[in-house]
């Protein structure tokens, strides 16, 4: 065991290329509502799964932790709660210790304000240097933007997914009542969705565009004309009108009458993607939560997209696990595919490390990301990180011993996985003095497209 190289890992800054925390807003109004059952983060799933199917809906899972936490601390979801508290309170994560967990996290939480928690937790305690921020740049939300709802280290993703798996009128109507474009025609919509975007890069914090789509749909994506996407705009947009002999109020379709309209959309958000070399995060693999349809999430299923659009780089999420050997190869093969190991530490630890080591065989390092939370609350990021490196120091280590590289390599190798490759990625970079134009000031930063 190599513990000066284990040190070295373990000490080191993170980029998180992923993450769902809540705003300043809804952090205080939630702020006394937070127990030690919000440490739990993804771990709620494996307990339903625990629970099996025979669990009274009307039943809350977290009302059974006390029965079934035993079962799912094994899990990488319940070592990443585990490591967390131990690491936050000094305390088990057990049914016994609900109690003095809740109370030290809200004493944590009581004589800081909104941002000192975010700084505390994420800053400090999981050492995370930049995060990259999902759900916020959304349409609905641009009347928040003036606000700071979020430290100055944090980026964002504009995502729009009912757009991209539209079946209605309720995307169009959010466009145009964000944007103030009456949409009639379908370069209307595309207008819509681009003044959208728009009120989002002003901010100067856009880092990525997001199709978190497999959530909705599967990950093919068609190359329709726009006279077949037309078609399916008139459809959605004409519902009083009869469509062979039936007329449907509600405005639905079905998703394959619709499919060619989402996927025009999503490639005109592609264009715009290279033409303004903006990144595009895809959630590919494994979906959040239970009974989720994975068959069509495979990274394999956008190779036409990424041969298409050649000059978009493209950070593939969740190493598509349970696909990852794939994505793998996907990256190797495409110098536009950038795979992302967000999340996936706490899906499966030893499968992540299987992941990494192979990756570092076949994946040139500058290409990898290693790490993202994912998390909805700042204090799960503390866990999540601890395990991400645990996890990283022990392929490194094993690297080392088998010799595949040397130390310095492998110190070289955890900088750019752990942080560099994604400030390099996203541009980020510290801001200077005005008087002083070549000291960088540590505490703040800038982001440059």
């Amino acid at each position: 065991m190599n513990s000066e190289l284990r040190d070295f890992v373990m000490e080191q800054p993170l980029f998180s290329h992923h993450d769902h925390h809540c705003h300043f807003k809804d952090f205080e109004e939630e702020r006394l509502q937070y127990d030690a059952a919000s440490l739990l983060g993804y771990a709620c799933a494996d307990l339903e799964t625990a629970a099996g199917p025979k669990l009274h809906e009307q039943q809350s899972v977290r009302e059974h932790i006390g029965t079934y936490w035993p079962k799912i601390s094994t899990t990488g979801y319940g070592q990443a709660v585990t490591i967390g508290c131990k690491a936050l309170f000094d305390l088990d994560y057990s049914a016994d210790n609900f109690r003095a967990i809740t109370e030290k996290l809200q004493s944590t939480l009581s004589d800081r304000s909104a941002a000192e928690v975010y700084d505390y937790f994420v800053k400090d305690r999981a050492n995370i240097k930049w995060v990259l921020q999902d759900g916020y740049f959304a349409p609905g939300n641009a009347d928040l933007l003036p606000r700071e709802m979020y430290p100055d280290y944090y980026r964002f993703a504009w995502r729009m997914d009912e757009l991209f798996s539209i079946t209605d009128a309720t995307p169009i109507e959010l466009l145009e009542r964000e944007t103030g474009i009456t949409v009639h025609t379908l370069d209307h919509l595309v207008k819509a969705m681009n003044a959208n975007i728009d009120k989002f890069i002003e901010t100067g914090k856009l880092a990525a565009f997001k199709l978190g789509i497999a959530y909705s749909r599967d990950l093919v994506i068609g190359d329709p004309t726009s006279h077949e996407s037309e078609l399916a705009f008139r459809r959605i947009r004409n519902r009083k009108s009869f469509h062979h002999g039936i007329q449907q109020n509600a405005g639905s379709v079905n998703a394959l009458e619709a499919r060619s309209l989402a996927d025009y959309m999503i490639h005109r958000l592609l264009q715009r993607a290279s033409d303004e070399d903006i990144p595009v995060q895809i959630h590919t693999g494994y979906l959040a939560g239970n009974w989720g349809s994975l068959a069509g999430t495979k990274a394999m299923h956008l190779l036409p997209v990424f041969e298409k659009y050649r000059q978009v780089r493209f950070d593939v999420f969740h190493a598509s696990w349970p696909w990852t050997s794939e994505l793998g190869a996907i990256a190797k093969n495409y110098p536009n595919v950038y795979p992302d190991m967000c999340w996936v530490w706490a899906m499966n630890p030893t499968e992540s490390e299987r992941t990494l080591a192979e990756w570092l065989d076949g994946v040139p390092f500058n290409k990898i990301f290693a790490f993202g939370a994912d998390t909805g609350l700042p204090w799960c990021n503390v866990g999540y990180a601890i395990q991400a490196r645990l996890g990283i120091a022990r392929v490194l280590e094993e690297k080392v011993q088998k010799r595949f590289f040397s130390e310095a390599t492998a110190k070289e190798v955890a900088l750019a996985i752990m942080l560099k490759n994604g400030e390099e990625f996203h541009r980020v970079e510290p801001k200077k003095h005005v008087e002083q134009a070549d000291t960088p000031d540590e505490n703040s930063s800038s982001f440059r497209r």
